[in-house]
């Protein structure tokens, strides 16, 4: 299995220092696109160099260029007809799906013995084989056993009797 990788975000890349910026929340993303040349700042001078990452423009016009998605898009953010869904609300939409492919994949791999583990009750009821380390041990000593459910299950003891403590009684004076 390989290792599970966390969504990097949405990439911006500055033309004025050549560094990349993920990012992931939903403001910062506005943030980016409203101090690049995409945003409506940029006429008045506010373009601060953010552009988005050359893989993402691809992603985002392969989107755009899609009408079925394009509509499926618009009808979940309930925009009027006639309305396309923004960069912003493109790109939040694409992050989102990453995003929740890999909580879904981290759900998945959460535990990887739970079906073994699972099968091993259903197979074997009130009967289960000794883990494999332990039985190489037992057949090196000629010995073969099986471990019953209840040699599993701590004994029931009868519960102590609890009694209350005792009210303080006031002290007069």
């Amino acid at each position: 299995m390989s290792a599970l990788r966390e969504p990097e975000g949405i990439a911006f890349f500055s033309i004025k220092t050549g560094e990349t910026f993920y990012a992931k929340l939903e403001p910062t993303i506005a943030a980016l696109i409203n101090s690049s040349d995409m945003g409506i700042n940029a006429s008045r001078g506010q373009d601060f160099g953010w552009r988005l990452a050359p893989t993402w423009v691809k992603k985002v016009r392969d989107f755009k260029a899609d009408e079925d998605k394009m509509d499926a898009l618009a009808n979940k953010l309930r925009l009027e007809d006639g309305v396309a869904p923004s960069t912003i609300q493109i790109l939040n939409y694409i992050y989102g799906r990453q995003v929740r492919a890999y909580l879904q994949s981290l759900q998945e791999h959460e535990n990887p013995f739970e079906e073994q583990y699972q099968q091993d009750i259903s197979g074997g009821v009130g009967q289960r084989q000794m883990p494999t380390h332990l039985r190489v041990a037992a057949e090196d000593e000629q010995v073969t056993e099986t471990v019953d459910e209840a040699d599993l299950m701590p004994e029931d003891d009868e519960p102590e009797e609890v009694k209350p403590p005792k009210a303080a009684k006031p002290k007069q004076k």
